[in-house]
């Protein structure tokens, strides 16, 4: 009997517990709802710091420089590939691109200088001819170029060493050479990198004389119009361009251009 009322009471002590519990207003689920209305009202609070190092991370990561010579090497890789047969609007994009690099394509176009790939020698010459005294960095690459098999990657080596009085030497018997190559382009460049040298050589004004003949019409127009620049030095070629001034056969252009180098010579002796 005894057990039976321990039993007894420790059951109604429980009984009690549950009750109480059970009509309570603040149950654990009501706390938790509480809490979180609570929290949805609230502000989150934001640890200035931690916002300080997240907006230095983005700023650090959107500032990473960028290596200009893979930009120009892309752009100039593009111009390679579509150079044999170049749709034009995508070849003058490609071409005004490479260009507004300026100085900074010369380290690239450097190495495609002494690249395997013909094209990529031929149009590396030709962009670091374009820029001419800006080339400088260039100039021990260009006389090396002197001795390759391309006559025009040699006349855009040549006509870029020019600027350079250090390397004028070198490039004036490639050019004088050059100024009677069967291509006329080339002709051309050479007689327009000869005229812009100063001082004139014998050798130099000879090779320009000689073009006054030369059969392509474009070729004989420069020789006509360096002479003229030349001024007082070229005054030996005077006969040679009253020659074409008298001749029947001479078309009005090259005439009026012989007319005014003539002029321009005579007065430079004045």
């Amino acid at each position: 009997m005894q057990s039976f009322k321990v039993t007894s009471v420790v059951c109604a002590f429980f009984c009690v517990l549950i009750l109480q519990g059970c009509g309570s207003s603040d149950t654990p689920s009501d706390q938790a709802s509480e809490g979180a209305s609570h929290s949805q009202n609230e502000p989150a609070t934001v640890d200035p710091q931690e916002t300080s190092k997240s907006s230095q991370s983005i700023e650090t990561t959107n500032t990473q420089p960028v290596d200009p010579q893979m930009e120009v090497k892309a752009v100039f890789q593009k111009l390679v590939a579509i150079r044999n047969e170049p749709e034009p609007d995508e070849w003058l994009k490609a071409d005004k691109q490479l260009i507004a690099f300026g100085k900074t394509a010369v380290p690239t176009l450097i190495t495609e200088l002494e690249s395997s790939e013909l094209s990529a020698r031929e149009l590396a010459s030709m962009y670091l001819a374009g820029l001419g005294p800006e080339a400088k960095e260039a100039a021990p690459a260009l006389e090396k170029a002197l001795e390759d098999d391309s006559p025009f990657i040699q006349v855009n080596a040549a006509s870029t060493l020019t600027h350079f009085p250090e390397y004028q030497s070198k490039a004036v018997p490639v050019l004088i050479k050059l100024s009677t190559h069967e291509d006329p382009n080339t002709r051309l460049t050479s007689i327009y990198a000869l005229g812009s040298l100063n001082p004139h050589s014998d050798n130099q004004l000879n090779a320009i004389k000689a073009a006054l003949n030369d059969s392509d019409a474009d070729v004989q127009l420069a020789a006509i119009k360096v002479l003229g620049q030349i001024g007082d030095p070229a005054k030996q070629t005077l006969k040679d361009l009253q020659t074409l001034i008298d001749d029947s056969n001479t078309n009005e252009l090259l005439r009026e251009a012989a007319l005014s180098s003539k002029s321009l010579i005579e007065k430079s002796k004045q």
